[in-house]
């Protein structure tokens, strides 16, 4: 993003189950906490793609040495591109459709991004509420949601991997806005800090789990 104000930091963890199945998730509201959660990371600044282009999907793009595809649904496979020449942006062509991130090359355990709404130009637009989910790979998703700003961070950190990440805007606007992401960042391992104070957490609910039963 040219501009990164830093939100005030989010970091809320939360347990998903499904039968015996159980992932953590950490979610994060500002880049800074969510980089300094993660360690190494890599990072897709959409850059490439020209504002104004229209890019039939699902595309095949790469942050690091993680690949992965993106796509939108359920409306039009059209993305388009966002932004300017100086901070170019990835958009659909269907303002309510989902982008969505999947397909990853390798086990990606964290995923963030910068995402907010964007008006029939391709340009920020700040209407309508921005929300973004994950699936990981027990099946189950977590979503969050904020509301509309250049600045919107959204960062997940899982102790599952994660197998899809998906963006949504909505407004009530005649005029419509676009979900519109920037600067996604991919962890195929989380620091081992990390992934340790997941587990904890984990460790403790079963413990709950086990007093109950007794």
């Amino acid at each position: 993003m040219s501009t990164k104000l830093l939100l005030k930091p989010l970091a809320l963890a939360v347990l998903v189950a499904t039968g015996a199945a159980h992932a953590a998730v950490d979610q994060y509201s500002d880049e800074a906490s969510f980089l300094a959660a993660i360690g190494a990371s890599a990072t897709d600044t959409f850059d490439d793609l020209a504002p104004g282009v229209g890019y039939t999907g699902p595309l095949v793009r790469t942050a690091g040495d993680v690949s992965y595809t993106v796509s939108t649904a359920p409306n039009s496979p059209i993305l388009y591109g966002a932004g300017d020449a100086n901070d170019a942006w990835l958009s659909s062509n269907n303002r309510k459709d989902f982008i969505i991130f999947e397909g990853f090359s390798q086990p990606v355990y964290a995923i963030g991004a910068y995402a907010f709404g964007s008006d029939v130009n391709g340009l920020f637009k700040d209407a309508g509420v921005t929300a973004a989910r994950i699936t990981t790979a027990d099946g189950e998703t977590v979503s969050f949601v904020v509301g509309a700003d250049v600045d919107n961070y959204f960062g997940f950190v899982s102790t599952s991997a994660i197998t899809m990440f998906e963006i949504r805007t909505f407004s009530l606007s005649n005029n419509g806005t676009w979900p519109t992401v920037d600067d996604l960042t991919v962890a195929a391992v989380p620091e081992p800090g990390t992934y340790a104070m997941l587990l904890a957490g984990l460790a403790a609910v079963g413990f709950v789990a086990r007093r109950r039963n007794v």
